[in-house]
Protein backbone atom coordinates (compact mmCIF):
# COMPACT_ATOMS: atom_id res chain seq x y z
CA UNK A 1 0.00 0.00 0.00
CA UNK A 2 1.29 3.50 -0.62
CA UNK A 3 1.31 6.27 2.46
CA UNK A 4 -0.99 8.58 0.52
CA UNK A 5 -4.04 5.80 0.52
CA UNK A 6 -4.20 5.66 4.80
CA UNK A 7 -6.17 8.16 6.43
CA UNK A 8 -3.60 10.12 8.63
CA UNK A 9 -6.23 11.38 11.07
CA UNK A 10 -7.37 7.43 11.87
CA UNK A 11 -3.42 5.91 11.74
CA UNK A 12 -2.85 9.17 14.48
CA UNK A 13 -5.95 7.77 16.32
CA UNK A 14 -5.20 4.27 15.91
CA UNK A 15 -1.69 5.14 17.61
CA UNK A 16 -3.30 7.40 20.34
CA UNK A 17 -5.29 3.94 21.20
CA UNK A 18 -2.07 1.69 21.15
CA UNK A 19 -0.29 4.20 23.58
CA UNK A 20 -3.29 4.03 25.77
CA UNK A 21 -3.24 0.20 25.75
CA UNK A 22 0.96 0.09 26.11
CA UNK A 23 0.00 2.42 29.20
CA UNK A 24 -2.70 0.51 30.92
CA UNK A 25 0.23 -2.38 30.50
CA UNK A 26 2.96 -0.54 31.75
CA UNK A 27 0.30 0.47 34.74
CA UNK A 28 0.03 -3.29 35.76
CA UNK A 29 3.26 -3.59 35.58
CA UNK A 30 4.36 -0.87 37.94
CA UNK A 31 1.59 -1.80 40.77
CA UNK A 32 2.90 -5.90 40.11
CA UNK A 33 6.62 -4.35 40.68
CA UNK A 34 5.18 -2.11 43.79
CA UNK A 35 3.41 -5.55 45.08
CA UNK A 36 6.48 -7.50 44.77
CA UNK A 37 8.84 -5.48 46.62
CA UNK A 38 6.54 -4.71 49.06
CA UNK A 39 6.65 -8.21 49.91
CA UNK A 40 10.10 -9.10 49.08
CA UNK A 41 9.34 -11.30 46.00
CA UNK A 42 11.12 -9.15 44.22
CA UNK A 43 12.46 -12.57 41.96
CA UNK A 44 8.88 -12.94 40.93
CA UNK A 45 8.84 -9.89 39.37
CA UNK A 46 12.15 -10.44 37.56
CA UNK A 47 10.52 -13.64 36.36
CA UNK A 48 7.36 -12.57 35.29
CA UNK A 49 9.08 -9.43 33.51
CA UNK A 50 11.45 -12.30 31.71
CA UNK A 51 8.38 -14.43 30.61
CA UNK A 52 7.05 -10.90 28.76
CA UNK A 53 10.14 -9.99 26.83
CA UNK A 54 10.53 -13.83 25.51
CA UNK A 55 7.16 -13.07 24.41
CA UNK A 56 7.76 -9.88 22.89
CA UNK A 57 11.10 -11.12 21.72
CA UNK A 58 9.49 -14.17 19.85
CA UNK A 59 6.99 -12.07 18.37
CA UNK A 60 9.56 -9.62 16.68
CA UNK A 61 11.38 -12.71 15.32
CA UNK A 62 8.16 -14.37 14.14
CA UNK A 63 6.92 -10.79 12.18
CA UNK A 64 10.52 -10.50 10.71
CA UNK A 65 10.33 -14.17 9.54
CA UNK A 66 7.03 -14.56 8.34
CA UNK A 67 5.99 -11.12 7.45
CA UNK A 68 2.38 -11.62 9.63
CA UNK A 69 1.45 -9.06 12.74
CA UNK A 70 0.56 -10.41 15.90
CA UNK A 71 -1.21 -8.41 18.81
CA UNK A 72 -4.66 -6.40 18.81
CA UNK A 73 -6.19 -5.43 15.53
CA UNK A 74 -5.06 -1.56 16.30
CA UNK A 75 -1.74 -2.70 17.02
CA UNK A 76 -1.96 -4.57 13.65
CA UNK A 77 -2.94 -1.53 11.78
CA UNK A 78 -0.37 0.24 13.13
CA UNK A 79 2.09 -2.06 11.98
CA UNK A 80 0.99 -2.32 8.42
CA UNK A 81 1.14 1.54 8.35
CA UNK A 82 4.59 1.50 9.63
CA UNK A 83 5.55 -1.43 7.28
CA UNK A 84 4.17 0.64 4.12
CA UNK A 85 4.90 4.11 5.62
CA UNK A 86 8.72 3.20 6.20
CA UNK A 87 9.13 0.62 3.14
CA UNK A 88 10.02 -3.20 2.72
CA UNK A 89 13.71 -2.39 3.34
CA UNK A 90 14.07 0.23 6.30
CA UNK A 91 10.67 -2.11 7.88
CA UNK A 92 12.84 -5.07 7.91
CA UNK A 93 16.11 -3.52 8.58
CA UNK A 94 13.95 -1.98 11.95
CA UNK A 95 12.78 -5.11 12.90
CA UNK A 96 16.02 -7.00 12.44
CA UNK A 97 17.47 -4.57 15.36
CA UNK A 98 14.50 -4.96 17.32
CA UNK A 99 14.67 -8.81 17.20
CA UNK A 100 18.47 -8.04 18.14
CA UNK A 101 17.63 -5.93 21.31
CA UNK A 102 14.75 -8.44 22.10
CA UNK A 103 17.42 -11.04 22.01
CA UNK A 104 20.21 -9.60 23.78
CA UNK A 105 17.58 -8.26 26.79
CA UNK A 106 16.76 -12.05 26.85
CA UNK A 107 20.44 -12.82 27.48
CA UNK A 108 21.14 -10.24 29.91
CA UNK A 109 18.04 -10.51 32.17
CA UNK A 110 18.57 -14.88 32.42
CA UNK A 111 22.01 -13.87 33.23
CA UNK A 112 20.88 -11.28 36.20
CA UNK A 113 18.21 -13.92 36.85
CA UNK A 114 21.02 -16.83 37.87
CA UNK A 115 23.77 -14.41 39.19
CA UNK A 116 22.27 -12.57 41.60
CA UNK A 117 21.03 -13.18 45.17
CA UNK A 118 17.44 -11.81 45.32
CA UNK A 119 17.22 -12.41 49.57
CA UNK A 120 20.74 -10.15 49.92
CA UNK A 121 20.48 -7.64 46.96
CA UNK A 122 19.65 -5.00 49.02
CA UNK A 123 16.78 -3.90 46.40
CA UNK A 124 14.22 -1.35 47.43
CA UNK A 125 11.17 -0.07 45.75
CA UNK A 126 12.66 3.51 45.17
CA UNK A 127 15.90 2.05 43.74
CA UNK A 128 13.39 -0.37 41.27
CA UNK A 129 11.06 2.25 40.74
CA UNK A 130 12.86 5.51 39.52
CA UNK A 131 14.30 3.65 36.11
CA UNK A 132 11.15 1.95 35.61
CA UNK A 133 9.28 5.38 36.01
CA UNK A 134 11.85 6.90 33.37
CA UNK A 135 11.90 4.69 30.36
CA UNK A 136 7.84 4.98 30.99
CA UNK A 137 8.13 8.60 30.42
CA UNK A 138 10.52 8.21 27.91
CA UNK A 139 8.78 5.97 25.55
CA UNK A 140 5.41 8.29 26.23
CA UNK A 141 7.23 11.64 25.07
CA UNK A 142 8.83 9.51 22.18
CA UNK A 143 5.59 7.92 20.82
CA UNK A 144 4.12 11.62 20.73
CA UNK A 145 6.79 12.90 18.88
CA UNK A 146 6.14 10.02 16.66
CA UNK A 147 2.76 10.67 16.22
CA UNK A 148 3.46 14.43 15.89
CA UNK A 149 5.39 13.98 12.93
CA UNK A 150 2.93 11.80 10.57
CA UNK A 151 2.09 14.21 7.99
CA UNK A 152 0.46 14.44 4.75
CA UNK A 153 2.94 13.93 2.25
CA UNK A 154 0.56 15.70 -0.50
CA UNK A 155 0.06 18.84 2.31
CA UNK A 156 3.76 19.80 2.32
Amino acid sequence: MDETQWDLREVKNLKKKQLLQYNLAMLLLFVLLNYFMEYGQFYLFIGIFYVLVVILAASIVYNLKTGKFIGTKTSKRVQEFDKARLGEKRWKRRKTLEAAFGVVLTVFITIFIFTTDFNNSGMNYSSAAFPFIGAWIGYNVGEFVRMNTITDPAKN
